[in-house]
Order: C-alpha cells, then structure tokens, then sequence
C-alpha cells in the first residue's frame, strides 16, 4: 500500500509531501480520538491502484474534509491528471450515497486539477459548490535569486545581517547542523517543541505544539519521514547553543518551510531571517534542491525573498441551499469585518466575550452565569470593595515542602506550563498574563514545581512601594524594604492540594533571607483565599476600601495593627 500509494504521489501535478502514505498515517495515529479516517481507494481494470482520496469525518461538525487539513499545507485528491474526473464524480458519487451532506476541502492548491474539475463533479452530484482563497504562499525559485561574484546569495538588509550574525557568534562559531535519521532527530525534538510554545507566548499566543495531539503528530511523522530521509531538522548553533530550529522537509525537488522557531533571549539579531538566509544559502549550493517553499501564511520576512507565490483554496460543498447561503454570507461579512481594522478589533472583542460566555455557562450553569452577569453590571454603576493586607511572620515553609522546590519563572518554565495544561483555559490565559509581565520586567514571578519539574503554582513579587494594585485602581505606599506577593495562581487540576501555602511560604522565607518583608493581600469578600492565608504565616495588618460611583473613586484605609509599626505607611494615590 505504501508503495502504491507513494507512486500516485509522483503522478500528481506537483507531487507534496503532504499527500505521502506517512504524513496519511501520522495524522491517523495522532487525532484518532477526533477525527475518523474515510479512505477511498480506486483500482483500474490491472488491479493497480490508481486513486486515493485520504479524507476524514469531523466528529464535531459532521463534515467530510481532507485527513491532513489541519496539518498539510497542501491537500488533494491522489491521481494521475487524466483520471481525475472519473475519481472524482466515483467519491463525490459514494459520499452522497452515505448521506453526506457537508464537504469541506482545505488548502486544495489552485494550479491543481482537481481545482478545474471540481465545480463540475460537484455540480453533477447534485452539490452546491463554493470556493474562496485560502492562504497565497510565497515560494523561492532558487535559480531567479540575485547571487554575488563569487556565487553567495544577495540577501535583502545583507550587512545588518552579518552584523547580527557577528554578534551572536560571540559565543562561538554561527553554523547550521542538520538532522534527518530519527535517531539523531529524537534528541533535539523535545527543545524544539518547548522552543516554539515558548517563542509563541512571547508573542501573545498560544502555540498549535502546545497541543498534545499535535506533539505526538509530529513525533510520529518525524519517525515516519526520517526512514526516506525526507525530513530535515535544522538547528542553527552559536557555539554550544541552539539559537533557532527548524522543522521542515525535503521532498522531489523542494525544501519545505514549515515550523521555524527561535530563542527569544537572541531576538534583536533576527535569528529566525538568519537562520532562513542561510537555509536559502544551502538550498542553492544542493543541485537538488530547485525550490524552497515557505508554505502558508503571509508573514513579512517571506515576502523580502518571495519570487513567486502558489494560491491554496478552500472549498466547500453543501445539499441544503441554505447552508450554502449561509456559509456564502458569513464569508462576505468577515472579508467586510476585516477590510475595516477598527471594526474588527470590536467583533474580536465581541468574539472574545461570547467565547467567554460559553465557558462560563459549560463549567457553572445558566443560574450561575447569570448572576455573576448581573453582579458585573451592578458593580459598573456602584462598588463598594475592601482589601485586606497581611504581613509574613518567620514561620519555618511546612515540612511538605521540601520535597517540592521553588524555581525562577521564564519562559521556558511557561511553555513547560502550556504543555502540561493546554485543555485549562483559564490557565493559558494567566500564562500569557505572565509572559507580558516577564517581558515588561519590574516584577519577579516563581513556580511551585515537583521532582520531574512540572509546574503546580505560579506567584509573583512586587516592591511594594510603588505598587499598583488593580482591586483597588491605586498605587501603593509602602516602606522599601517590603516586597508583595500577587496574582497567585493553582491549575485547576492541582487545587486543593495545599501547593498555594507550600509556595507563598517559600517566597516569603527566600524574601526574608534577602531582606525583604513580605506581604500578601485578598479580597475581603474572597472566602477561600482568606481561609488559605490564615495557614500560611501571614497575619492580617492592614485593610484599604474602595467606593467607586460611575467614575468617581475613593480609596480609604484603617490604621495598622499593634505590632506592625515596622511598615510605616500603606496609602494610596488614585
């Protein structure tokens, strides 16, 4: 079957990984639990196959796609050019047999024939057909680029580049190793996955590797790929260290971009436009190698190298009239939505809230949801809020603790964390909070973590003074040599573990040994939390209330409490 299915492959238009019996076979042992496999395969009067259609059944949605849509950025139905009608009308034919009512086919590249025949095939079943564009991916001719005398590329900003390359180099020599053999892939698999979550979170987003699913696709197609040794892992070193990777392949004349990803700490230098230029630089000294594909998405570092581009569509084929309409109309109001970046911040908006709105009524009720709703809208015309403060006394951290320890948190820490709770959204939402906050400096953050290194709780320390505190929209006074602990947060799969008490009581004892006082505050009207800081060894000494009308506020405190008098002022500047 592999062979069989590999030989079509070749007979297509522009043959692409992504249609391989391996890439078929990774995608089905990876999203097994989401997707079920719908694999038409047709056979010619020889008995030789001579088509392939490797499609999936959505559980979700009820709709039949392409099995590698979510992964391949090229998708297609599998035979030589002359048979394609007839492969066509005979699936097309059998899915309408089974009472398939909804296709949807992804990233079907345009210059395909399966493009041309399509609307008729589907036309002929009886389907409505609708198709749009998709994505336009930049690709580089290797042979049109602009070379230098002495053959070496001529790269767009060419001296800031060895600049920077200079000055990464600075621990040691700058060159490009590349892995093919999963032996040799296995090692370097796992920090490029971390790299990539971590990379994304810098950025405000949560990457697709930090979906479990998609890390065993990737483990799977790195095995099944490195037997032909058409997968290539680059890793661009400075030195001893790894400043960029890169997963991508090389197949029939092609070198596919696929995954880049870059250290962050290295970011000024452009690692990832360097590690390209230099993939480029290989790419045109292998005889090989015609073609570097930088695949989907429209990112501005492709475009300064582009000299040629390749359109992917998307097609949908519907029975109800009115779901054809539908998906009509809802195409035409976001391409209006995004033609206007004003109103399409406040549909995002909008989306974000509805998105919200969901989970609440999913994990608490209808009831629930709607009285924290109504709580909201009142809390918007009238608040009345009061905010306790505590101070830390020097308790010994619980013996519990000592088999746990407390580590500085980064980046690395966070894409650990993303990893591990990537179904807990509440979570992944703290954790780009906390990557914000890590690159705006001027606050410290810490992980609770167990023996193997995974994350239980994250906390953060403050000066005190100077501080804003955003329960009560004011800016804290306080003496210098007091720190404040803030914006704690237990995955929900590890509360009521006792990891918040073990955490606060290591940060303030390390706070201690560095001179510091340490502090900690709660909402009055927190239950839980105030029940969870009374066995902690922190004693409550001051107390601050906010009164808000529509936009009018003020801010008002209680004098501290006998033995506290070390800590000589705790105000607030509204």
């Amino acid at each position: 079957m592999r062979s069989a299915w590999n030989g079509l492959v070749l007979r297509m238009e522009r043959p692409e990984v992504f249609y391989t019996y391996e890439w078929a076979l990774a995608v089905q042992r990876a999203y097994k639990s989401v997707l079920n496999p719908l694999l038409f395969l047709a056979y010619d009067e020889r008995e030789e196959l001579c088509g392939v259609a490797a499609l999936a059944h959505d559980v979700k949605s009820r709709c039949i796609s392409f099995l590698g849509a979510t992964t391949g950025d090229y998708c297609d139905f599998l035979s030589a050019p002359g048979r394609r009608p007839q492969f066509l009308d005979a699936v097309l034919s059998e899915l309408r047999r089974r009472g398939v009512k909804r296709m949807a086919f992804a990233n079907l590249p345009s210059d395909s024939a399966t493009a041309t025949m399509l609307p008729q095939s589907s036309r002929r079943q009886g389907c409505r057909y609708f198709v749009r564009t998709a994505y336009i991916c930049a690709q580089i001719v290797l042979d049109r680029l602009e070379r230098s005398k002495d053959g070496h590329l001529t790269a767009p900003g060419q001296k800031r580049l060895r600049r920077f390359a200079k000055a990464m180099a600075l621990e040691g020599p700058l060159r490009l190793e590349h892995s093919r053999t999963w032996n040799s892939v296995a090692p370097s698999l796992q920090p490029f996955l971390q790299a990539h979550v971590a990379r994304f979170l810098d950025i405000g987003r949560i990457s697709n590797l930090a979906n479990a699913q998609r890390r065993v696709f990737l483990e799977e197609l790195s095995k099944l790929l490195s037997e032909p040794q058409w997968l290539v892992l680059s890793q661009m070193r400075a030195g001893d260290r790894v400043v960029a990777w890169h997963y991508g392949f090389q197949f029939r004349g092609s070198w596919f971009w696929y995954q880049p990803t870059f250290d962050s700490s290295v970011e000024k230098y452009w690692p990832g436009f360097c590690l390209l230029t230099q993939v480029i630089q290989e790419a045109t000294e292998n005889p090989a190698i015609t073609r570097l594909d930088l695949g989907l998405g429209s990112e501005a570092y492709k475009a300064k190298f582009a000299n040629e581009s390749r359109e992917t569509l998307y097609v949908a084929l519907h029975i109800s009239l009115l779901e054809h309409w539908g998906t009509r109309l809802r195409y035409q109001t976001a391409a209006a939505v995004k033609a206007s970046p004003a109103l399409e911040k406040i549909v995002g908006s909008i989306r974000n809230r509805l998105r919200a709105v969901r989970a609440q009524l999913r994990n608490q009720g209808g009831k629930q949801t709607l009285a924290r709703m109504a709580k909201g809208l009142f809390q918007m015309l009238w608040l009345q809020e009061e905010v306790l403060f505590f101070e830390w006394e020097n308790w010994q951290p619980s013996a519990d603790s000592r088999n746990l320890q407390l580590l500085p948190l980064d980046l690395n820490q966070l894409a650990v964390a993303a990893m591990e709770y990537e179904q807990d959204e509440p979570t992944l939402t703290y954790l780009l909070r906390s990557a914000r906050r890590l690159r705006a400096s001027g606050a410290r953050g810490f992980i609770l973590a167990n023996e193997d290194g995974r994350p239980l709780h994250f906390a953060w320390v403050a000066s005190f003074d100077g501080f804003h505190c955003a329960e009560l929209n004011a800016t804290l006074l306080a003496s210098r040599d007091s720190v404040i602990l803030f914006d704690c947060w237990t995955p929900a799969a590890d509360r009521g573990k006792g990891y918040f008490k073990q955490a606060v009581q290591l940060i303030a004892a390390r706070m201690r040994v560095e001179g510091k006082r340490a502090w900690i505050f709660s909402s009055a009207g927190n239950v839980s939390s105030l029940r969870a800081l009374n066995k902690t060894g922190f004693r409550r000494r001051h107390s601050l209330r906010r009164y808000r009308l529509l936009r009018w506020q003020m801010v008002s405190g209680n004098a501290p409490q006998s033995g506290a008098a070390a800590v000589a002022e705790v105000s607030a500047h509204v």
